[in-house]
């Protein structure tokens, strides 16, 4: 099942966060900014749930722009899937619920960024409709 996370979901999180970024000292998955995030019409941390495990959870933002009349468009982000679960198919259902969401809302483009040397990362992308030679992506730490 896919659904809208919960601040008691933190700690599960966190440990697929864990697997995207095993070696980040800055990481902190706070319990308050899940339950922000929910509250937000604009932003939605999902999670692909079974049995009460989280599998699998990505991060959706809504951007709205002038550019294309009233159409927003969408950045996902941080998207991972348990280890011990990839290749069923959990990244993809994500993905896909997060393109019929952009659709029903009528979305110009759905975007997302992945590491450059995660290479089976963007095959599985590739693999779902993202083109990743379209545009070139740019990042700035703070």
């Amino acid at each position: 099942m896919i659904r809208e996370a919960e601040g008691t979901d933190q700690m599960q999180i966190y440990g697929l966060y864990k697997m995207l970024v095993p070696n980040s000292k800055k990481m902190r998955v706070l319990e308050d900014q899940i339950e922000t995030i929910k509250r937000d019409p604009y932003n939605f941390l999902l999670v692909y749930e079974e049995e009460g495990e989280i599998l699998g959870t990505l991060t959706l933002n809504i951007c709205l722009q002038a550019l294309h009349e009233s159409r927003p468009y969408a950045i996902v982000e941080n998207i991972v899937v348990h280890e011990n679960c990839r290749s069923r198919k959990i990244g993809e259902k994500l993905l896909q619920y997060v393109e019929k969401y952009c659709r029903s809302i009528d979305c110009h483009r759905i975007m997302l960024l992945s590491n450059s040397k995660r290479e089976k990362a963007h095959r599985f992308f590739e693999k779902n409709g993202y083109s990743g030679s379209v545009s070139r992506g740019f990042k700035k730490y703070l």
